[in-house]
């Protein structure tokens, strides 16, 4: 029976074809390049291909592997169509592995701790009874003492255990929220928008050298002619498949983004800002020097460690030496707080009245 390397949208890269103890997991395995057992499905899956277009690459590397190793391989890959669920179910799935993982390791937190106390109850129980000075001069009381510290490394080893499993948990728990925060939702939007206008430019085909001079030819450079040429029939129909799903997931979190300006999160761009404002990042006000599109120019941010406000006139005084300013950018989704010219003056003023009047012991 062959062994099929199988790839839909839908269901990820899985091994069909193999029974335990034919060596087809010890040769993936050993490939190291994400290949393993999963028990959900009591199948050899590639991890993270699930609704991706086939990772080609780590296919073939297995699939030589194997061949190498006497097995009767067969590909087959479908990229093309697209998965049953939409982004809005995949990312409730997702959500609720991690919840279960959380329930998963708060158990195995819970009976690492239960184990290490029962180690430690033994441990004093024995320790409680062993007088102070009292020599080892037999074997029953060496055998004795060590199960006394057998005891005691126990509990301290699955204390570390419950504290392993306690911290996993509280990232399970976590995982959701660090995936919808703002920045890092404006981030990811960015990532995918860069990877929609490529697949755009890959669909509407692609400039490659032509030895043909004859009809117009699409680009000129050097003497060399250039034309546009229209992708393979697979590869255009996995990159629609591509662009589909990635508008799908675009959608999804402008919707997430929309949700929390409602909710009262602020979303910056440049239209917030301009020369001589200024902007909070990691606890300090630093003047704009200059707005750009995706972020604003400050001064040095090192310069401003420990201070609550820093110009760009502080900033020539603490760096005489320098011709000009060095600068910093701060991207608009690390944006902490924006305050104007006059905020920050009466901001100033009212410090300076302050320490003014201050005496020491008051």
């Amino acid at each position: 029976m062959p062994i099929v390397i199988r790839h839909t949208r839908e269901d990820g890269t899985l091994i069909d074809g193999s029974e335990k103890g034919d060596g087809v997991y010890e040769v993936l395995r050993g490939l190291r390049c994400g290949w393993r057992w999963m028990p959900s499905i009591g199948r050899i899956g590639l991890r993270s291909s699930r609704f991706k277009a086939a990772k080609r690459y780590e296919i073939e590397q297995a699939a030589r592997a194997l061949r190498a190793a006497g097995h009767d391989v067969q590909v087959d890959i479908d990229d093309a169509t697209l998965p049953a669920t939409g982004f809005a179910e995949q990312e409730a799935e997702r959500t609720q592995r991690a919840d279960q993982r959380a329930d998963c390791y708060a158990d195995y937190a819970s009976n690492a701790a239960a184990r290490s106390e029962a180690a430690y109850a033994r441990y004093r129980q024995s320790a409680d009874h062993w007088p102070l000075g009292q020599p080892l001069i037999s074997d029953s009381a060496r055998a004795a003492h060590r199960r006394m510290m057998g005891a005691h490394d126990t509990s301290v080893a699955e204390h570390d255990k419950a504290e392993y499993w306690a911290g996993r948990q509280r990232a399970a728990q976590a995982h959701q929220g660090h995936r919808e925060a703002l920045p890092t939702v404006l981030r990811r939007i960015e990532r995918l928008e860069r990877q929609r206008r490529r697949l755009v430019r890959w669909l509407e085909g692609q400039y490659r050298w032509s030895d043909d001079d004859g009809g117009p030819a699409l680009l000129r450079c050097g003497g060399e002619i250039y034309r546009k040429v229209a992708p393979a029939p697979a590869d255009a129909a996995r990159w629609t498949a591509d662009l589909i799903q990635l508008d799908g997931e675009l959608g999804y979190w402008h919707e997430v983004v929309a949700d929390k300006q409602k909710a009262g999160q602020k979303v910056w761009s440049k239209d917030d800002f301009s020369v001589g404002d200024f902007v909070k990042r990691h606890g300090t006000w630093f003047e704009v020097i200059r707005v750009n599109n995706k972020s604003v120019t400050v001064p040095w941010m090192i310069g401003g460690v420990t201070r609550g406000i820093y110009t760009v006139a502080d900033a020539r005084r603490q760096f005489p030496q320098d011709k000009k300013v060095s600068t910093d950018t701060v991207p608009y989704d690390k944006v902490e707080g924006r305050a104007s010219a006059q905020e920050i003056r009466e901001a100033i003023a009212r410090t300076e009245t302050k320490n003014r009047y201050f005496k020491p012991g008051h």
